[in-house]
């Protein structure tokens, strides 16, 4: 691996675990949202969260995407960083580079995908705890037992499908967005660098445009993977075709809620997008800076 690899991949490890300590919070009320199909306000979710089973409930559910965001976003950013270079090798152009960004996140969006399923799928359904819950699902190590006692090793990767689905756009919005503001703070700065409240606006802005990109995918996600904690016999989504249930769901979600259940919970996911990019990028942007100072390899 050579050494930019090895800087790209550290510094999105870095990365990702910046966006969950700052985003969970926030991604755990638009988990509960979605799945309530209520009509409370982001606020008024998150203060009955806190009423009822107190400040930890925020964080259920962050020790498996935690864990996870270490090697997928790793696997992102050195995707997006490989791919980019392929088709705008460096020295980059000074003009803004939108087909070469768009799909490079695009790229990095499937490969991100087949990473992080498995953790989003433990994910959702420890966010979907409540007080009498079975006890089969209390624990990461728990879910993962009995997700493959239940269905094997493609228990752990329903929603695939939606979540590839999902996250092409959202990656290529995110990173094209990101690149962008950049270019223009860089173009502002006369400089090749960016200040650090620059760098926060920059990662802002992708995470909202990338939650505005692919919000009504990720409700479908959502709802595929919370309702593997019921047994098949039970479950409403069938596979048609290949598409693991993403039509019936979509269809469902269209007859009971019309349009705008596909964007039920979406205050809370701009909040998270916005706050936890924001550390995201920030983070990936200083790590990078650090590893151009340490190693030879710009």
């Amino acid at each position: 691996m050579s050494e930019q690899s090895i800087s790209d991949v550290l510094s999105g490890a870095f990365a990702g675990v910046c966006f969950r300590l700052f985003g969970h919070p926030f991604d755990t009320i638009k988990v509960r949202m979605i799945m309530g199909n209520s009509k409370k306000s982001i606020f008024r979710t998150g203060l009955d969260i806190y009423k009822k089973e107190g400040f930890k409930a925020y964080y259920k559910g962050m020790l498996s995407p935690i864990l996870a965001e270490v090697p997928c976003n790793a696997v992102m950013f050195a995707v997006y960083e490989a791919v980019y270079r392929e088709l705008c090798p460096y020295p980059y152009s000074n003009q803004p580079q939108f087909a070469s960004w768009l799909i490079a996140g695009g790229v990095s969006g499937v490969a991100y995908a087949m990473v992080v399923c498995p953790a989003e799928m433990i994910k959702c359904l420890l966010q979907m705890q409540i007080k009498n819950i079975d006890n089969e699902l209390r624990s990461p190590l728990r879910c993962v037992i009995t997700l493959l006692q239940r269905e094997g090793i493609r228990g752990l990767f329903k929603g695939l499908v939606a979540t590839i689905i999902r996250d092409v756009p959202q990656n290529a919005a995110f990173f094209t967005t990101y690149e962008y503001t950049k270019y223009l703070f860089k173009q502002r700065n006369s400089s090749d660098d960016i200040n650090f409240w620059q760098a926060l606006v920059c990662g802002g802005l992708s995470g909202i445009a990338c939650c505005l990109a692919s919000y009504p995918l990720d409700v479908v996600k959502t709802q595929l993977q919370c309702e593997a904690a019921l047994f098949k016999s039970q479950r409403k989504f069938r596979p048609l075709l290949m598409d693991g249930g993403v039509i019936m769901c979509t269809t469902h979600i269209l007859q009971k809620n019309g349009i705008m259940g596909f964007f039920n919970g979406i205050q809370s996911c701009l909040i998270y997008y916005l706050i936890g990019c924001s550390a995201q990028f920030t983070g990936y942007y200083y790590a990078q800076q650090l590893f151009k100072q340490a190693l030879p390899i710009y």
